[in-house]
């Protein structure tokens, strides 16, 4: 007995073929015990049978496309097959495997906690609303308006239902299941870290004048940005998670490279760097104010610096 297995691009099984024969034929032609609906695959395309020494061998009966290992660029006319290794034929991937192929231990299933990723996902989407909220009324310099919390609350909802729902339905394309909680808290963790470094070095810029965070704070988007996506890929597959990193990563430093360009540009045209930093309650200052001699003495300091440039 034999089993075929025809798989997916994430080398899932998408169907599966039991025979019973001694040899077996894999082609797109109507004759073939396993037909291939791959326009790259010949109409007789691979033969397999059993040796005499009881191992399976495969042989490509003559395509034009030929045959490979998966990884493998080199073609093979006839090989053993391990059962382990997909092959390649035209664009679509098979397993072959004996009836006596070894399987690996069951999963140890954990318990299920479907109530947990519901909490997490109702206290993090309760959270981000009022931080917004709160740095709303803690900047606010005119009269409270409804519109004022209300616009941006809806427009944090639909980016976020927006975006949830894109890689939702690529999960569901691609892996079958949509995950949409899954993809959820990933998208609601995202956004709650970035808020929270957000009001942290606009904080520290405002109470103790440091405005490093917020000069750098391009850098930090960019890899949540990165990891937000590798989570979302990683729910599509958990296969070549290696590739998928590598892509994450070139797109972090192709961001931050042209961010540090642009950033480099703005302050040799205007002397400084282009940050707005948020007018804070007077209390949350921590740097003590300076007093009125202070100031201008520096302000007379700064002119004689002015005066010697010119001269």
């Amino acid at each position: 007995m034999i089993w075929i297995e025809i798989l997916s691009r994430q080398r899932e099984v998408a169907a599966r073929f039991r025979i019973t024969a001694a040899e077996v034929r894999i082609g797109r032609g109507y004759d073939n015990d396993v037909v291939v609906d791959d326009p790259y695959v010949a109409a007789q395309h691979l033969r397999v049978f059993r040796h005499d020494d009881g191992h399976l061998v495969a042989e490509d009966v003559g395509s034009a496309n030929g045959t490979f290992i998966d990884g493998n660029r080199t073609r093979l006319s006839g090989f053993i097959v391990d059962g382990k290794q997909p092959i390649r034929i035209g664009q679509t991937y098979l397993r072959i495997r004996d009836v006596n192929h070894a399987v690996e231990r069951e999963r140890l299933a954990s318990p299920e906690r479907h109530v947990l990723p519901i909490v997490l996902a109702v206290v993090l989407g309760l959270s981000l609303p009022a931080i917004d909220a709160l740095k709303i009324w803690l900047t606010q310099t005119g009269e409270p308006r409804a519109s004022t919390y209300l616009s941006p609350l809806l427009m944090l909802i639909t980016s976020l239902l927006v975006w949830v729902g894109i890689w939702a339905l690529l999960c569901r394309i691609f892996a079958g299941r949509s995950h949409f909680l899954r993809n959820l808290l990933i998208a609601l963790i995202g956004t709650a870290v970035f808020t929270l470094y957000h009001e942290l070095v606009q904080y520290l810029a405002f109470a103790w004048t440091s405005s490093s965070g917020v000069n750098y704070e391009y850098a930090v988007i960019w890899l949540i940005f990165a990891a937000i996506c590798f989570f979302h890929l990683r729910e599509i597959g958990r296969t070549r998670l290696w590739l998928k990193g590598a892509a994450m990563t070139a797109v972090v430093v192709v961001g931050i490279a042209l961010q540090a360009l642009q950033q480099s540009e703005a302050f040799s045209d205007s002397g400084r760097q282009r940050t707005v930093h948020w007018l804070m309650p007077p209390m949350l200052r921590a740097v003590p104010l300076k007093d009125q001699s202070t100031f201008f003495g520096a302000i007379g300091d700064l002119k004689g610096r002015l005066d010697g440039d010119r001269s």
